[in-house]
């Protein structure tokens, strides 16, 4: 009899466990295919259920919080697909009346703020193009839109959506240390979590190259196929601040920075300012030829791998351009810096 109790005992906390990561997703899609699909990041198939008169339903469990698709084909003929954020409980989805192309996902806390944060979203962008809006009303629009990831991140601390907005939207521009005190606020589930366990990993890369830590070395080749090290670069005593540039051809971005580096390289070179480029292109022609039209006439390396090296894994590169200020006693004192940001700190620094 104490078997069979234990044993009921066990059973019971086992059906609890798996009611605990259980989701159902239920759904109504007007013109859906007969079968609706649904994957993971990496497409693979977690489950399909049948469709009928655009109605569905699947049933799960997630051991943690994650990103899904759900679509109705399981190629290109797909009449409409959707993320889902897996997590336990009911997750509805159904037809956007606003908009034929979207589909509405709700139903749990991280659905819900995902879908809540697109709106506001969407609210302030068709009221910036809105021909009635006042420019000043514009100025403020920019504003609240900044604002928006900031403030959805901090009403989701405990669930899915809060982790991802943070990865995504914020992590680039906030520093190593910063990002760690962020992580840090969430519930300690959710940190737990392959979303946030990653993104700690990052920050604590990130934080080795925030300002005031030491430079890390890196090596590539010149437009010569010499080896050339940023080190000797920063060792040079006729170099005062060297401007580590991350960078691509094929990066819009970076080409348009391209004209604030020329200006700040043109004007301050010879009193001790020098870049360090390092391109992340794979083909060398196109990095060369960008150079060369461009007349960009300062130091340029590349190891023509994209990010496949060791520099992106030592200075926690997530995109392109990016860059980092080193002074002479080889400390970092600012990174992305953009536009005229670079003009000005250089003109502060060599005044």
């Amino acid at each position: 009899m104490k078997k069979i109790l234990i044993f009921a005992a066990c059973a019971t906390l086992l059906a609890s466990c798996g009611s605990k990561n259980q989701y159902v997703i239920e759904g109504k899609v007007d013109g859906a295919n007969p079968v609706v699909y649904l994957f993971d990041q990496e497409e693979n198939l977690l489950d399909s259920a049948a469709v009928r008169e655009g109605a569905f339903r699947l049933k799960g469990e997630a051991q943690e919080p994650q990103i899904a698709i759900l679509r109705d084909a399981r190629d290109e003929n797909a009449t409409f697909a959707a993320m889902l954020l897996l997590e336990p409980g009911t997750i509805q989805v159904s037809d956007d009346p606003d908009s034929p192309m979207r589909k509405r996902v709700t139903g749990t806390p991280a659905n819900d703020a995902s879908t809540e944060y697109a709106d506001a979203g969407y609210r302030l962008i068709m009221e910036y193009r809105d021909s009635s809006t006042t420019e000043e009303r514009r100025a403020a629009i920019e504003k609240e839109y900044e604002e928006l990831a900031h403030l959805a991140v901090e009403q989701n601390r405990n669930n899915l959506f809060g982790a991802l907005l943070l990865a995504d939207q914020m992590s680039y521009e906030l520093s190593g240390k910063e990002l760690l005190d962020e992580i840090a606020l969430f519930s300690p589930e959710m940190q737990q979590t392959k979303v946030l366990v990653n993104l700690k990993a990052h920050a604590q890369a990130k934080q080795k190259t925030d300002a005031g830590q030491p430079f890390i070395d890196v090596t590539a080749q010149d437009a010569d196929g010499k080896e050339l090290s940023l080190k000797s670069v920063v060792e040079n005593p006729a170099n005062k601040y060297i401007l580590l540039d991350f960078w691509a051809s094929w990066c819009g971005p970076c080409m348009g920075e391209v004209p604030y580096l020329k200006q700040t390289y043109d004007e301050f070179h010879k009193k001790g300012f020098e870049i360090f480029g390092y391109s992340y292109d794979n083909n060398r022609d196109s990095w060369l030829n960008a150079v060369k039209e461009n007349q960009m006439n300062w130091i340029h390396v590349s190891s023509l791998d994209g990010f496949e090296n060791q520099s992106a894994k030592d200075y926690a590169i997530q995109g392109i351009p990016a860059n980092f200020l080193i002074d002479h006693e080889g400390k970092i004192v600012a990174k992305n810096l953009r536009g005229e940001e670079l003009y000005n700190k250089i003109a502060e620094l060599l005044k």
